[in-house]
């Protein structure tokens, strides 16, 4: 499900601003995608950085802090940005692993950056996290490679691992604030959904006590 518009009245969002507290529960965000598809870049802008098309690689991992208060639950989201790098990735599996929310990166003028993903990283890495497929670069439209009708038919055969895919540029900031807003209310929808199942498992766990 992708959280747009219609969820407004729903959501309640802010983003850091002052800063609302020191002391918050943690959820990480990992980027991850081949070198040069633009998940730096992706970062910087959700950071509300002022973006220039030179900027230097990421050599091995940057983790970035966003504070957000969705409805009355105030997260710190940490944003892993990944290098990509293939010897780098292969050899740093816990990267992967107690990741809320996994961010698969490829551009749309790149056909091998989203071969990879379609090759590899689904098939190589365990997911647990929720995963957000996002083609990047859309304001190099006359240089596409990778059709939107080809992702949606391959998102749609591992539909029970990506639930959420949509386009971004992150040069111009085209759909970067709804990338920001899907990461927080994902977070805040699964954070929920476990608080639930554990006060069940807990209110079963009395009722069987008492028999």
């Amino acid at each position: 499900m992708i959280y747009g518009e219609e969820d407004k009245s729903k959501y309640k969002i802010e983003y850091n601003g002052e800063k609302f507290s020191k002391d918050l529960l943690s959820y990480k965000v990992i980027v991850i995608g081949r070198y040069g598809v633009g998940k730096t870049t992706i970062i910087n802008k959700l950071m509300g950085k002022v973006i220039d098309k030179e900027y230097a690689p990421t050599l091995s991992i940057d983790i970035k802090n966003i504070q957000a208060k969705v409805n009355d639950k105030i997260i710190q989201i940490n944003i892993w940005d990944c290098c990509g790098n293939d010897k780098f990735a292969r050899e740093t599996p816990q990267l992967f692993k107690n990741a809320y929310i996994s961010i698969i990166v490829y551009a749309i003028n790149d056909k091998k950056s989203c071969e990879e993903i379609w090759h590899n990283m689904l098939n190589e890495h365990s997911y647990e996290s929720i995963i957000f497929l996002i083609g990047n670069k859309s304001d190099l439209e006359k240089e596409r490679e990778v059709e939107i009708k080809d992702v949606e038919t391959f998102k749609n055969k591992y539909e029970d691992d990506i639930k959420i895919f949509f386009e971004t540029s992150a040069l111009y900031g085209n759909n970067i604030d709804k990338l920001l807003d899907n990461i927080a209310i994902s977070i805040y929808e699964k954070n929920k959904k476990e608080e639930d199942q554990l006060e069940n498992s807990i209110r079963n766990s009395i009722t069987l006590d008492k028999r």
